[in-house]
């Protein structure tokens, strides 16, 4: 049962948490959105977790229990390419049936091999920042309330909302997707993350492989259309198809945290 702290230190970092999100999207949004000359600021809502459990730390005075810092080297596959893999066996082949080809653009793989590398890791760390909030801080106190199943699915959703101020201020973009539409679609595939997440952190307890597997998601799930070039007609189907594939993944980890009751 959750004790009176704990339920304080739960809604203070959810207050922190979505008003910096709320305010960040609106300084964005109101300047010009995806086209905004503030637009670099794109990766500050990325902290915002971890400066809401500082929020929490300092007003409460009470230990955060925060740790995880090893990585369990037998889920690292796990963690890299389960996402990204369902991701590209999926919308792939509804590329190449709605496009009629595979559309790939002149590049070098030395170009792809550093993107590869160089932007999982830059990615892995913005999200280290999420995952001190999201997974390391919330998850535990929401299962120790409604059990892990539930507080996968509570913490999926609730990462999910977060999102959707970044969705109508054109911090997130999709080419050919209005900011309205991406808000009403997108929380789902989040969602589907949010509880593969989930499984990995309650499976694991570690920090940096969440982090790995998020910043995994982010920029390898969509790594072979960084290198298409499109008709973009097609771009509203091939956010459903990734939705879609996302969200398997989610449901399936759902059901394996059975194991661990």
């Amino acid at each position: 049962m959750a004790t009176p702290e704990t339920k304080s230190g739960i809604v203070l970092f959810l207050g922190v948490a979505f008003g910096g999100s709320i305010l960040l999207s609106l300084l964005i949004g109101l300047s010009g959105g995806s086209k905004s000359s503030l637009l670099w600021l794109a990766p500050l809502p990325m902290f915002v977790p971890a400066l809401a459990v500082l929020a929490v730390r300092k007003t409460t005075k009470a230990p955060l229990g925060i740790g995880g810092m090893y990585l369990p080297l037998r889920w690292l596959p796990a963690a890299l390419f389960v996402l990204p893999l369902a991701i590209h066996a999926i919308c792939l082949p509804g590329v190449f049936f709605l496009e009629g080809k595979l559309p790939w653009v002149a590049v070098s793989w030395s170009h792809v091999v550093g993107n590869a590398i160089f932007g999982l890791l830059v990615v892995s760390f913005l999200a280290f920042f999420e995952e001190i909030g999201w997974r390391a801080f919330l998850l535990p106190r929401l299962a120790n309330r409604f059990g892990m199943r539930w507080a996968a699915v509570l913490g999926a959703a609730i990462w999910a909302l977060w999102h959707i101020p970044y969705s109508l201020s054109g911090i997130l973009h999709v080419e050919n997707v209005s900011r309205l539409g991406l808000a009403l679609g997108q929380p789902l595939g989040t969602f589907g993350a949010g509880l593969f997440l989930a499984f990995l952190w309650f499976r694991t307890g570690s920090l940096p492989l969440v982090s790995l597997a998020h910043g995994a998601f982010n920029h390898w799930g969509q790594f072979a259309f960084k290198y298409m070039k499109t008709s973009g007609q097609h771009d509203r189907t091939l956010l459903l198809l990734l939705t879609i594939a996302v969200l398997a993944v989610g449901i399936g980890s759902l059901t394996r945290l059975k194991e661990l009751r």
